[in-house]
Formats: C-alpha cells, structure tokens, sequence
C-alpha cells in the first residue's frame, strides 16, 4: 500500500498543470468510487512541521491521507481507496507535525489513558498504508523563510532545541514554491532567535531554491505545493503559480482548518475557525464563494461550477472527493 502510494504521489507531481485539463461538470464525470461515505468533512492535514504558515504533507506516507469527520469523530482517510482508520481518535480536528505525528490537545491522549486502544489506533494507520501515528504531543522543527533587503532569502528552523539557518538546499520534503516575508532572525541569549518582520508583515512568493517571483503585496500566504501558493488580499484569497502569476484572483474564502488568534473584544486568544483556504494540486483547487463551493482549473475555467457539489477536498492520485446528496465519492479528473 505504501508503495502504491508513493507512486501515485509521483504521478500526480509529474502530472503538474496538467492533471485537470478542461471544463467538465459533476454529469459528465465518472465515478471512481461512488458516493455513499456519510463524513461530515473531508480536509487535508494542516503540517506544522513544513513551514509557517501550515501547508500540506507531500512525505510518502502522508500526502493523499486526508481527515474525515465522522459521527464518532475525526479519522484518516486514504483518498485512493476510501479506506478509514482511527475513527474516534480525536473529537477535534488534529494536526500534523514533523515527525509524522497527528495530535490534538483538546482530545483524551490515548497513549497514556488507554494503552490498547492507542496501540489499536496506530495499527489501524498502519493498515491503510499511512505513516502517519498519534501522539501525545508533537514534534520536529518548523520553518520560515525571511528575505532581506536585496531579495536573498534564507531559512529559520525552530524547535524544542533552539533555531538554526539550514541551507534551502538541505530542507526536505518542501514544495517548489513558499510563502516569504522581509524580515530577520536576531540571535539571542537563550539559544532562540527573535524574528524581526519588515515591511508590515505582508508576504511575497518565491521559489524553493531561493527566487523572489512577487514583491512583498499579500496578508497572507499559505497551502504552498509545487503549482501555487494561496495568498490573500483584502481577506479573500487567490493563487500565484511558479511564475509568480496571480492565476486565481483573490475572491475567494478561507474555509478548512483553526488557529489561535487574538481577541480583541475578549481581550485573549480564541480559536478561530476556517482560516485556509484548499492546497493548488493536481491543476485545480477546491474555492469557495458565497458559501458555495467550486473547482477551478489553472486556466481560471471550472472543473465544477459554485453550488455543483456541497463540497469537496483537493485532488490527489487522478481523483477528486466530493460531496453530493449528502455522500462523499471520488470523482475521476478529466485526462
């Protein structure tokens, strides 16, 4: 199962562009397997341990699982075979870290309160052929990339260890393409740096080896893959690709995922929740607008038209899982 993973991973990078061809719509698609799952939501790993702000797993192993929300709570769905585990794991959303664990605080830590159901938990992740595990907490280092006043960008990796500044060429697993601010990281005493932000904090596109492709312009910038990085304007959310075009404009909204943000009215932090929007894969991207939800191709076209389906998660391996009638299915992507 790994290994058909993994190759379906290599296809679907190989793919590139490429891999949504052409309008279609939900009738003229065929079904790759047939609509008849009852989630409540299907949404892509929010990893913390590729880079700030959260992105999605393209390790073998982690890309193409997906979480689903069930009557029972959240599990790991495989999006090539439908295969489910560690249903009831966690009663909230979890969380990807970089070292391959799923964790969320707010649920009961299975690891210490129930040894056999933790142990069952993992062997059923097992079986579907993920690495990914729980875990109690979450590990690894996360990254950020800054780039000074000329454009030269550089990378600050934290962990419970301190923060070090690896070589762009030495990260694995990223994407072609990450999100960058102008800043610096400032050593300190206590084996931490302080990141300076410039530039009021906007963000700008650049390249994994180290090209800046836009100027610094967005609020934000996040769900990078090798085809685009979602970015956002005025609160509303569009895609630039490796050229550093703005391929999707900023119209869209942030649905998937939470985060912790300050409250003003409280006067603490809160969650928040829908603050990404869908991961760029395979040629097309899940949107939403006025509450409807659409795909839309590289070339600005929709694969699904808003309202078509009640919802649906990025693509992956040649399919696509939506929502339709209430069920969740894989569509086949037009070739």
């Amino acid at each position: 199962m790994k290994r058909f993973a993994a190759l379906a991973l290599a296809a679907a990078l190989a793919a590139g562009l490429a891999g949504c061809g052409g309008s279609g719509t939900l009738k003229s698609m065929d079904w790759a397997i047939e609509p008849a799952y009852e989630f409540e939501a299907v949404e892509p790993v929010a990893d913390t341990g590729l880079m700030t702000p959260w992105t999605v797993s393209t390790r073998a192993g982690e890309a193409g699982y997906y979480l689903a929300k069930t009557a029972g709570g959240w599990a790991v769905l495989n999006a090539l075979t439908g295969d489910t585990a560690a249903a009831g794991a966690f009663l909230n959303r979890p969380t990807g870290c970089g070292d391959g664990h799923l964790y969320d605080s707010e649920s009961p830590s299975w690891q210490w309160e129930d040894p056999a159901k933790y142990d069952q938990f993992n062997a059923e992740l097992k079986a579907i052929g993920t690495s990914y595990r729980l875990e109690v907490g979450h590990g690894g280092s996360s990254v950020i990339f800054l780039a000074d006043e000329a454009g030269t960008i550089t990378a600050t990796a934290s962990s419970d260890m301190g923060t070090d500044h690896p070589e762009l060429s030495s990260l694995k697993d990223l994407p072609g393409l990450v999100p960058v601010r102008q800043g610096r990281a400032v050593p300190t005493d206590d084996g931490w740096d302080e990141i300076i932000i410039e530039r009021d904090g906007l963000w700008a596109v650049a390249s994994s080896d180290g090209r800046l492709l836009t100027d610094f312009v967005y609020e934000d910038a996040c769900m990078a893959t090798d085809e685009a990085v979602a970015v956002c304007k005025e609160g509303k959310w569009g895609y630039v690709d490796a050229e550093g075009k703005e391929i999707v404009p900023c119209e869209y909204e942030a649905f998937w995922g939470k985060k912790q943000q300050k409250s003003e009215a409280a006067g603490e932090f809160e969650w928040v929740e829908g603050v990404w929007p869908a991961p760029f894969t395979e040629g097309c991207v899940v949107v939403k607008q006025n509450g409807q939800t659409g795909v839309l191709n590289a070339d600005g076209s929709w694969l699904l038209k808003p309202g078509e389906v009640e919802d649906a998660a990025p693509a992956f391996g040649g399919l696509l899982w939506v929502k339709t009638e209430g069920k969740w299915g894989a569509l086949k992507l037009p070739a």
